[in-house]
């Protein structure tokens, strides 16, 4: 099977149609149509529907998608041995991260590699939630995954690199009159770093969250389980870059990476450290057998050399990973 026709049938998939792909690539859109026709002709079934001016797979067609961006992954890799880059001199790494993640640890490890490979593209993907990353690298979009740790999945490579603590930011108006626990301090002295909140004071607190089903949703509601309340959602937002502006213009408060948290701060917003503690486990996921060089030195890096708020786990710590 020509690899040529296939990076044509999966261009077309990315892209939504033939001629997107066409521009994409930079081929005519009538030769990608024949390149196309030619490959459902070598295999015997039709791989679209076209409709119009739009196409949509076919049952074979969604068949051979993961198949293929496995074969181009394969090759792309061979031709990366041959050349004799395993140093990573040159290349692409295709990363997907969910996008609280993104400010970190993701952008340190992405400065930390680039610093060490500087001739590697580095390729970012947002994806809405743990589901679609993971299926990001399991069809071959991406070879390697920054996510929230999870149940370790039977066709995928889990590595856990650390853990990540939440913070609560509150408008001002809202956190007067929640006077910061001392940590049993005597004299009343005040703890260093952001003050601690207890969750169980914040039950009548209005909480600006994202939706269910997203990972800092998730840590609100668990949190709040663990001392026996549920939050006070008031805004719920599918734009993740909206929570933080709903805070500063008093819409109610928000759980969010310790990161973020800080960032916030110069908004003049109140940051505060939940108790019980909020914190997530962070893992880098990539698909079982060969990878890029560009892949391996990434995935070393980040066991090795996490970045920012991301404190190594017990696990992490103990040189092992999922």
């Amino acid at each position: 099977m020509d690899s040529r026709k296939l990076a044509q049938f999966v261009a077309v998939v990315d892209h939504g149609g033939f001629t997107a792909a066409a521009d994409a690539i930079g081929a005519s859109q009538p030769a990608l149509s024949i390149a196309v026709r030619e490959l459902e002709s070598e295999l015997g079934v039709a791989l679209f529907d076209r409709i119009g001016r739009r196409v949509r797979l076919t049952a074979a067609g969604d068949a051979l998608v993961g198949p293929a961006r496995q074969v181009l992954r394969d090759l792309a890799t061979g031709r990366a041995a041959v050349a004799g880059v395993a140093g990573a001199a040159a290349g692409l790494l295709t990363v997907a991260s969910l996008p609280t993640l993104a400010a970190d640890p993701l952008a340190g490890l992405v400065g930390r590699f680039r610093q060490r490979h500087p001739g590697v593209v580095v390729d970012l993907a947002a994806p809405e939630d743990s589901s679609d990353l993971l299926a990001m690298v399991r069809d071959g979009r991406r070879e390697v995954g920054v996510t929230e740790a999870g149940e370790p999945a039977d066709d995928l490579t889990a590595h856990v690199i650390g853990e990540q603590p939440l913070s609560l930011i509150l408008p001002r108006v809202l956190a007067r009159g929640l006077a910061p626990q001392t940590g049993g301090r005597r004299g009343g002295a005040r703890p260093k770093g952001p003050p601690v909140v207890a969750l169980t004071r914040l039950t009548e607190v209005p909480f600006v969250a994202t939706p269910p089903g997203t990972s800092t949703r998730r840590l609100l509601d668990e949190g709040f389980a663990a001392v026996g309340a549920t939050p006070s959602v008031a805004v719920v937002t599918a734009q993740r870059d909206a929570v933080i502006p709903l805070v500063v213009a008093g819409a109610g408060a928000a759980l969010v990476p310790a990161p973020l948290a800080t960032a916030a701060a110069a908004s003049g917003v109140v940051v505060a450290r939940p108790t019980p503690a909020v914190v997530r486990q962070i893992a880098v996921v990539h698909r079982q057998g060969p990878q890029s060089p560009a892949a391996d030195h990434f995935v070393a890096l980040a066991r090795g050399d996490t970045a920012g708020a991301v404190r190594p786990s017990a696990q992490a710590r103990r040189g092992q990973g999922r």
